[in-house]
């Protein structure tokens, strides 16, 4: 496996025990975190004043990018409407994104905070690996009507039988999973996509998780409902049940439980990682996810979903019935932009928003009210153009925030205060 940086393959998957690529892991207990001891990022953070960034040197993710001088740039992973999620268990950030005409990479990333480096856990499809400068993609690659099916193909041609297109020129998402087409496609190789917030990790399996693709590449018009799950100890995608509500611009949350939750608007649905199993929440037509963050009070078992900061939606997880209240906070002079970075911090007690700079803008799940509080230390830069989604997490491990703004600048951590704001 490449990666351009150190290799922590020795204590990463000493957490999860391995299994069969293809097996289940039956509970919960059988996935633990590992016992990460100290590392370099524990003196950088004891160093650091409370309330405060810090650039981490040398964390470029782009140093672990495949090399491919053809077409398309690392840093789209990120810009072109990437997201990211939180690996509890072995306490790292993991990427995955690219889609529509921005970029084919299609890579699992992960940035280990312990020992502050970046490693890439898959590698491109051959014929799209490293291609010489001004060599075309091959056709198959470059073909829009396997999209719906969310995979790449096994090979440079690819072929649909009469009739099993849509009238825009998709595969019939219920003919993907016909030998005729599945065996033309790589189930390794999942097709590149805006991740936005369909993305997630889950603490009962140890497995990340693309739940659904959107804006896939190349046409990035079309929704694919196959869901995989990356499973670290053996390096391979595994097939999970569909998510039938797939959207651009979904969000995505998980519970203290390892469950994950998928919000699109209209609709909310629960994922149980143990069972493989998708159930739908009373939400009501009035459900808004587009370009929204979502995360879990876990302290209270309480999902919360926010666009603007303003409005919130949130469901009591432990009630019957998982019933939906909108709440207008208080405390804001203006509302927050969409895409937000939106955390819980749970060594607080708050959620915490990012929309770029130096402010940070702290929920008190308890009364609904936001503080700003303005940090020092390095400064994080502007908000991405096209968000940061999942791409700001809280490490409960080292209570520390870690964002990856971009492909080509450093991951930043932020501490937080002693008391919060």
């Amino acid at each position: 496996m490449v990666t351009g940086l150190p290799d922590a393959s020795s204590e990463e998957d000493a957490g999860v025990r391995s299994t069969d690529a293809g097996s289940e892991l039956p509970d919960a207990g059988m996935v633990e975190p590992i016992d990460a001891g100290t590392g370099p990022i524990d003196a950088v953070i004891a160093a650091m004043p409370p309330n405060s960034w810090k650039a981490l040197a040398g964390t470029r993710m782009d140093a672990v990018c495949p090399q491919s001088t053809n077409h398309y740039a690392c840093d789209l992973v990120m810009d072109a409407w990437g997201g990211g999620a939180f690996d509890s268990l072995r306490d790292r950030l993991i990427i995955f994104g690219g889609g529509h005409g921005d970029s084919f990479f299609n890579n699992v990333f992960a940035f280990d905070l312990g020992s502050m480096a970046w490693r890439r856990h898959t590698e491109l499809p051959a014929p799209l690996d490293g291609l010489a400068d001004g060599a075309p993609i091959p056709p198959a690659f470059y073909d829009k009507s396997p999209e719906t099916c969310g995979l790449y193909p096994r090979a440079n041609s690819f072929t649909v039988p009469v009739g099993w297109l849509t009238p825009s020129g998709y595969v019939l998402p219920d003919k993907c999973d016909d030998p005729a087409i599945a065996s033309q496609l790589d189930d390794q190789q999942p097709r590149s996509t805006h991740t936005y917030g369909n993305v997630a990790f889950s603490s009962a399996t140890g497995f990340f998780y693309n739940l659904g693709s959107s804006a896939l590449y190349p046409s990035g018009q079309a929704t694919s409902r196959r869901v995989m799950a990356f499973e670290f100890s053996t390096g391979r995608w595994l097939r999970k049940a569909d998510n039938a509500g797939i959207q651009i611009g979904g969000t995505s949350a998980s519970d203290a439980q390892g469950r994950l939750y998928y919000a699109r608007s209209g609709g909310l649905a629960r994922y149980d990682a143990l069972t493989d199993a998708w159930e739908s929440l009373p939400s009501g037509a009035a459900t808004a996810s587009y370009y929204s963050g979502a995360a879990v009070d876990t302290s209270r078992n309480r999902l919360v979903i926010t666009s603007d900061g303003v409005t919130l939606q949130q469901w009591d997880l432990a009630a019957g019935g998982v019933p939906r209240t909108a709440i207008t906070s208080t405390g804001l002079s203006a509302p927050l932009r969409s895409q937000l970075g939106f955390e819980y911090v749970r060594g607080l007690d708050r959620f915490v928003a990012w929309t770029g700079g130096r402010d940070l803008a702290w929920l008190d799940p308890a009364t609904n009210a936001w503080v700003t509080s303005t940090t020092t230390g390095d400064d994080p830069g502007a908000f991405p153009p096209n968000g940061v989604y999942g791409r700001i997490r809280y490490s409960p491990l080292r209570h520390v925030l870690v964002l990856a703004r971009s492909t080509t600048g450093d991951v930043l951590i932020y501490k937080p205060p002693a008391i919060a704001p």
